[in-house]
């Protein structure tokens, strides 16, 4: 491509961005000091359609660490993308009913998605002691320290900017373009949605290029293999066709060695002596279901090896009244028991050894003394090998 092609293709894609409304999200973050998605996950992207690799096309703003405004095609179906406030939007428009209804919900009546600073609840989820008691044994089980991470489901940002405190540089994928606007306008700040604090923190306060941000479904994702050491989940999909989807696409996207911990709503044993229904709506409409130990572990076997799950935050009558210092051990405590773990809210799975289907044409590592007798043999007989695909490496 040629200079005078340039040209015309960053004014084609240039004038097409001009003419987008710039509404008041937008407007929020384009105030702050957010550089754009960092180059180096540029590799990490595939196409949602056909999970093709994705190269930029005409870059509109970015410098040599990010990339601000840019178009990115499909190098195989040719479906093109945009980064855009520096977010990779990658939602494909194939959103079912009950995603499109989350969203909406979300971004109407969702404190989290709105501009602005974090203020915790009095009380239940995203509280002080619904923090305290939920977040450190997420972290604990990750061990996301010095990771690259792949987030799914990362909101406004309460665990990708703990996870990059800590050292990790995180993926931090969501359908809500609102949450990861608001996700984009804390990075240079450094200060996490919530009033829990991680022990060993970076150094430096601004997070950008800590984290990458994209817009696009779990169930529909695609990213390079082997790319990530670890995965994170605390939103589960509404199906169970869409979380076989997200496994699948998480046990690719891991390394050998990576790890993968999600958090679901447990079915409790309280939920189950009074019979309280699987499958339910919280207060403000969005679908839920609890899972028991046995389910998860179902579910998720068939991508990976090993698999460990944990009950965690049991009910315990007016915890919230002990001493901030009491709860975290207490709820420890309780969670070991073998009758009062069955009733914890939230069940963790662990999950490592990622299974996926094998790569054609590429050589495994085999036995040295074996090849060797192999390649004396052959030798022997006067033959080069066997047939194809029997030569040793």
């Amino acid at each position: 491509m040629d200079s005078s092609d340039l040209t015309e293709v960053v004014g084609h894609y240039g004038s097409h961005l001009r003419e987008k409304p710039v509404n008041e999200m937008a407007a929020a973050f384009s105030s702050t000091n957010a550089t754009g998605f960092p180059r180096d996950f540029l590799s990490s992207l595939r196409c949602s359609r056909d999970a093709g690799p994705l190269t930029i096309i005409a870059e509109l703003e970015g410098d040599e660490r990010y990339v601000s405004e840019a178009w990115m095609r499909c190098v195989t179906c040719a479906a093109e993308y945009r980064i855009e406030e520096g977010i990779a939007r990658l939602l494909d428009c194939r959103l079912t009913p009950e995603s499109e209804h989350e969203i909406a919900v979300r971004d109407a009546n969702d404190a989290h998605t709105q501009p602005g600073p974090f203020v915790a609840p009095a009380f239940g989820w995203r509280s002080q002691l619904s923090d305290l008691l939920e977040i450190p044994p997420h972290l604990d089980t990750l061990e996301a320290g010095n990771c690259r991470v792949l987030e799914l489901g990362c909101g406004d940002g309460r665990f990708t900017l703990l996870m990059a405190q800590a050292g990790a540089r995180v993926l931090a994928v969501d359908f809500s373009i609102n949450a990861l606007r608001v996700l984009a306008s804390r990075l240079p700040s450094g200060v996490a949605p919530t009033t829990y604090r991680v022990g060993k923190r970076r150094q430096v306060a601004d997070l950008n290029g800590c984290a990458a941000l994209v817009h696009a479904d779990a169930s529909q994702l695609h990213l390079a293999p082997r790319y990530f050491d670890r995965a994170l989940s605390t939103t589960p999909l509404d199906s169970r066709d869409e979380r076989m989807a997200m496994y699948r696409t998480i046990a690719e996207a891991l390394k050998d060695e990576g790890r993968f911990v999600c958090s679901v709503e447990h079915d409790d044993l309280t939920r189950r002596l009074l019979g309280l229904p699987v499958a339910r709506r919280y207060d403000n409409g969005i679908f839920i279901e609890h899972f028991d130990p046995a389910t998860m572990r179902r579910e998720a076997t068939p991508y990976f090896a090993k698999l460990r799950t944990r009950i965690i935050r049991p009910r315990i009558p007016f915890l919230h009244r002990v001493p901030s210092g009491w709860a975290l051990p207490l709820s420890r405590m309780f969670g070991a028991l073998p009758i009062l773990r069955g009733l914890g809210e939230i069940l963790l799975l662990r999950a490592e050894r990622p299974l996926r289907r094998p790569v054609e044409g590429v050589r495994r590592r085999g036995n040295p003394l074996a090849q060797r007798f192999y390649r004396w043999y052959m030798r022997k007989i006067g033959k080069e090998r066997l047939r194809e695909g029997y030569e040793p490496v």
